[in-house]
């Protein structure tokens, strides 16, 4: 039986160029919903999400995020935030969040791309109304691909990643 979330993070590529096509409600929620239900350190959910749909606060976002400018095409974007002083793990859970958001939008044929980082996006924070208490961690634009996506990722073999037991022993 071939395992489904496995096929997902096998397939899963960054997409910047977003079809002219809006999402589906039920797919926008869950994908939302992916990040809100992703594990956290000690159960704190430090993150808060801001769903972006409206097509002129998506290119005003765009010119914010330097790493970013497609996201003015998508058919939505999330501003992911976490509390900066409640938990230890803000940049961890979060991280976490977002991987979730982005294999569950695959599932439903929707692309995404991590944009921006951490410590460059006080202007989203600002602009998008987020209290200084919060830290703009990444913008996420999510919508359907403007061509078929076909490729093959580029990774180093397995054994130069992985070891077994202990650094350096190879693993089979």
């Amino acid at each position: 039986m071939a395992n489904q979330v496995f096929e997902i993070v096998r397939t899963v590529m960054a997409v910047r160029e977003y079809a002219d096509k809006e999402l589906p409600d039920d797919v926008v929620r869950r994908i939302v919903e992916a990040g809100h239900l992703t594990a956290s350190a000690s159960n704190v959910q430090p993150w808060h999400f801001v769903l972006v749909r409206n097509p002129d606060a998506l290119r005003k976002l765009g010119s914010l995020v330097r790493t970013g400018p497609y996201v003015s095409a998508a058919a939505a974007a999330v501003i992911v935030a976490y509390e900066k002083e409640k938990d230890d793990f803000g940049i961890s859970d979060t991280s976490r969040a977002i991987q979730s958001m982005m294999l569950a939008a695959w599932a439903d044929g929707v692309a995404s791309n991590w944009t921006g980082f951490a410590g460059r996006l006080d202007g989203v924070r600002q602009e998008f109304g987020l209290p200084e208490s919060y830290e703009v961690i990444a913008v996420v634009p999510f919508g359907y691909p403007k061509r078929k996506v076909i490729g093959k990722k580029k990774r180093k073999p397995l054994g130069e990643v992985v070891s077994a037991e202990r650094f350096g022993t190879p693993f089979a």
